[in-house]
Formats: C-alpha cells, structure tokens, sequence
C-alpha cells in the first residue's frame, strides 16, 4: 500500500478572471439612469467590462452607461468598488475586435 503526505503551502491570492484585460486610459462617461454623470478614466478592458476611475459612489449592482470616447454607450452594472475605483460588467459583451480598437485609439 502506497501512502503519500503532502503539505500545503499557501499560495498567493491569483485573481480569477473571465476575460482578458487591455491597459488604457481612455476618458469615460459614465451615467446614471436617473441622469446623473461623472467624466472619468478606464483604466482597463475587456470584452466582459472595465475598471473606472471616476469620482462618485458606485454602489455594488447600480447600473449605469458607459460611454467611451468616440464610441456609443455600454450598459452594465458595477460589480465591485474600492474609494474612487470601481468595476462594471457590460450587459452584452463586446466584441473582441471592439476592445482592440479601443485599445489602440487610446495607448
């Protein structure tokens, strides 16, 4: 009989994420539906949503619009907060071709 010991180490925190994430600061809209509006930077993107810097609150599940520079609005609704950051997921994906033009407006 085979008898094997293991130990286990703890390993950092890998964050788990659906999509891949491009590098941007590209300017922001992004709305409310009741109207109210905060300009401020994307600081990543994916098919699936982004990371903001915009100053507000954000609460958890609030829905808003998106508006990228040069491009129509994507609703979503924040998924996490942290102070001025947050992060929204798009209610429709957007296609990867989309992302990577976006990524290459905004270096």
């Amino acid at each position: 009989m085979l008898h094997l010991a293991c130990t286990l180490e703890k390993s950092p925190r890998v964050e788990q994420r659906k999509f891949n994430r491009v590098e941007i600061g590209a300017a922001v809209s992004v709305r409310a539906r009741d109207g109210g509006r905060e300009i401020g930077t994307i600081e990543n993107l994916s098919v699936g949503g982004c990371a903001i810097a915009a100053p507000g609150t954000y609460p958890v599940g609030a829905r808003f619009f998106v508006t990228i520079a040069h491009f129509q609005s994507f609703a979503g609704k924040v998924v996490w907060n942290n102070g001025d950051r947050f992060g929204i997921e798009f209610d429709t994906p957007l296609h990867p071709a989309i992302v990577d033009h976006i990524a290459r407006l905004n270096p």
